[in-house]
């Protein structure tokens, strides 16, 4: 037995054509205009169409004098999902032969998803379609494991004319009846008099749109006649604006294409607007009759006739739209106010003053920006009047380059407002802090060193990431014995008694608790003696064994015991040359290290990732009157030459 299964590939859902084509196969109403708008694509001059009477067994088609198609376009525009309209077809659909003459026409379809509202009026329907001579019948129907099948019925030659034909298979029927059908169609397809649709035998005319969608105005153009207006809402808006905007006709011909972008580029309305897919105004001026192009795309821009009808249509249609929009208006300003009334409810009776004027003034002059996009502006606005700052954030703003506004989108999305000042702050704290550092550190002549151990007790983050700990605090009990160590009763600072003033310098003593299984605090863990020499003071064998000495008495105290991990840094002006290592005692848990000044500063900006270069120009920086070139200029280290001496003297 033959058990192998057929290669079937990619399987659908019955239910995938329903999402597919949404609206398009499920509201009448829809199905309707997108056939129209194919046959309109299909630079058809008239369409015929028969609604859908069930009782009277009468079923749905409609019936076009396009160009039709031949069998290979029909496989492939039909059977092609997403179908790529313009780049098969192009960006305009030209007319068939025998209307050479006619210009090209802007299609309204993209993505060929039109063609499936014919399910709307049956399952399975017909499509016939003509030209070259060859008539060819297909059978449309819904798939099993594909979205729908096509199988042709008939085909036959020497078949005069071109057109396409579709026709529901059974008089299935609509909630739609055929009156609201000729409706839709008339609020959307009338722009064009050489383009034609009849419903049931009868032409669909402006006497098909209830007077509640129509409006009709006549323009009066000094010194030039008179001009009509027809003005068509459709009640709502559509997912285009392909079937709106403004037609000109003249002597019942239609001049370029229908479009909400005047001939001479102005925007009357912004093609995102409610208005923009909901209304069409056809204006029928034959006093333009002279100005016409001789190809019919526009107008002479210079003709006085056109100078002086296009601003007084425009500035009829602007008026209509606007007073169509007012109700709109008070909606928007209604529920703006209303989602934010407890905010505002916070503000002093000046600040509520300005708000509400910002929102009215907004919402009038700005009819595009929508309500969602006003509200969250005026959110802003009534934060900032309760805030501190004030407007002063606009200002700041205001004074932003595109590329930085770009930049401020960026980081607000990546970070919260909170935490990027958090992070800020540190970092600002941090240059601030090697500013003062390197200030103080190349300035000989400064008699005060006492003074900068408060700062390294902020700076022990340079000595490396192990001192990041915020647990490293300045030890006033080891304070106590290092005085008794040196016999001096003096303290370096008022304000923080922790280290202890020498002849030569001073030293201060920071450490971390070390704590038992009970979590209680049990000796120290890690210390770290910060000895800072006074300028001029060299560091040597003499000052190694001194800060080994401090750490010996500690250690004879019963202060340090052997799980405790030492370092000694000694900071001063210059190295001698053969003492420029670092030094060990006690089986490794003591470690001395020399450095100079200038080193703990580089070392300090390579841990802060070179951001003192690139943030030189920071405001923050500028308002501690700073240099800038000053600021990242380093001075001679004197440490590079001495350590390199030491290794040319070592080396035999």
């Amino acid at each position: 037995m033959d058990t192998e299964v057929p290669n079937q590939g990619v399987l659908f859902d019955d239910r995938f054509l329903d999402k597919y084509a949404g609206p398009i196969i499920s509201d009448p109403a829809v199905a309707i205009v997108e056939l129209v708008a194919n046959a309109w694509d299909a630079y058809a001059t008239k369409v015929d169409i028969v609604w859908p009477k069930r009782g009277e067994n009468i079923p749905f088609s409609i019936t076009d004098n396009g160009k039709g198609m031949t069998p290979e376009q029909f496989e492939r525009r039909w059977k092609t999902l997403d179908y790529n309209r313009l780049a098969d077809e192009g960006t305009k659909s030209a007319p068939p032969a025998d209307l050479s003459d006619s210009p090209p026409r802007n299609p309204y379809g993209r993505n060929g998803k039109g063609r499936h509202a014919a399910f709307k009026f049956s399952d399975p329907y017909t499509v016939r379609t003509w030209r070259d001579g060859i008539e060819t019948v297909y059978e449309v129907r819904r798939g099993v494991t594909q979205p729908f099948d096509v199988t042709v019925i008939s085909s036959r030659d020497k078949v005069p004319g071109h057109g396409t034909e579709i026709a529901a298979a059974a008089s299935d029927g609509t909630s739609m009846d055929a009156d609201t059908a000729r409706e839709i169609i008339g609020t959307r397809f009338l722009a064009d008099p050489n383009f034609v649709v009849s419903l049931d035998g009868t032409l669909v005319t402006f006497d098909d749109i209830p007077t509640r969608n129509i409006r009709k105005v006549n323009v009066d153009v000094s010194g030039f006649g008179m001009v009509q207006i027809v003005m068509i809402d459709s009640q709502k808006a559509d997912r285009t604006t392909r079937q709106h905007g403004i037609a000109w006709r003249v002597n019942s011909r239609l001049v370029g294409n229908p479009g909400w972008v005047g001939f001479d580029h102005e925007r009357i309305v912004d093609g995102r607007s409610t208005e923009a897919k909901r209304f069409q105004f056809i204006v029928s001026a034959d006093i333009l009759e002279n100005a016409v192009q001789p190809d019919w795309s526009g107008f002479h821009p210079t003709d006085p006739t056109w100078q002086a009808t296009r601003p007084a249509v425009h500035a009829q249609i602007k008026q209509y739209l606007s007073t169509f929009s007012a109700d709109r208006r008070r909606e928007a300003k209604h529920s703006v106010k209303e989602h934010l009334v407890k905010t505002v409810r916070q503000l002093p009776p000046v600040g509520r003053e300005r708000w509400n004027q910002f929102v009215d003034e907004v919402i009038d002059n700005c009819p595009s920006i929508s309500t969602e996009e006003v509200g969250k502006v005026a959110g802003i606005l009534a934060n900032l009047e309760l805030s501190t700052s004030k407007f002063s954030l606009v200002g700041k703003l205001n004074e932003l380059q595109p590329g930085d506004l770009d930049a401020l989108y960026e980081l607000l999305d990546d970070w919260t407002l909170r935490l990027a000042k958090d992070a800020l702050d540190e970092i600002q704290m941090r240059l601030k802090l090697i500013e003062d550092l390197d200030k103080k550190l190349r300035d000989e002549t400064m008699d005060e060193v006492g003074d900068l151990q408060p700062l390294f007790e902020r700076s022990l983050w340079v000595f490396g990431p192990e001192f990041e700990s915020l647990e490293f605090t300045s030890n006033k009990g080891m304070t106590e014995v290092i005085r008794k160590i040196f016999g001096s009763n003096e303290t370096g600072s008022r304000q923080r008694p922790d280290f202890v003033m020498l002849p030569d310098g001073s030293v201060g003593l920071y450490s971390r608790d070390a704590h038992d299984l009970g979590h209680e605090v049990d000796g120290v863990s890690r210390l770290v003696v910060a000895e800072i020499k006074r300028p001029g003071v060299g560091l040597g064998s003499e000052q190694k064994d001194q800060a080994w000495r401090y750490v010996k008495e500690l250690r004879s105290k019963g202060l340090l015991t052997e799980a405790t991990v030492t370092t000694c840094y000694i900071l001063g002006s210059k190295i001698d040359a053969a003492e420029g290592g670092s030094r060990t005692e006690w089986d490794g848990r003591v470690t001395i290290i020399p450095m100079t000044y200038n080193t703990f500063i580089r070392r300090a900006e390579k841990r802060m990732l070179g951001l003192r270069e690139k943030l030189k120009e920071a405001p923050f920086l500028r308002e501690h009157g700073l240099d800038c070139d000053a600021y990242v200029t380093p001075p001679l280290d004197p440490q590079s030459d001495l350590l390199a001496a030491a290794d040319a003297s070592a080396r035999p």
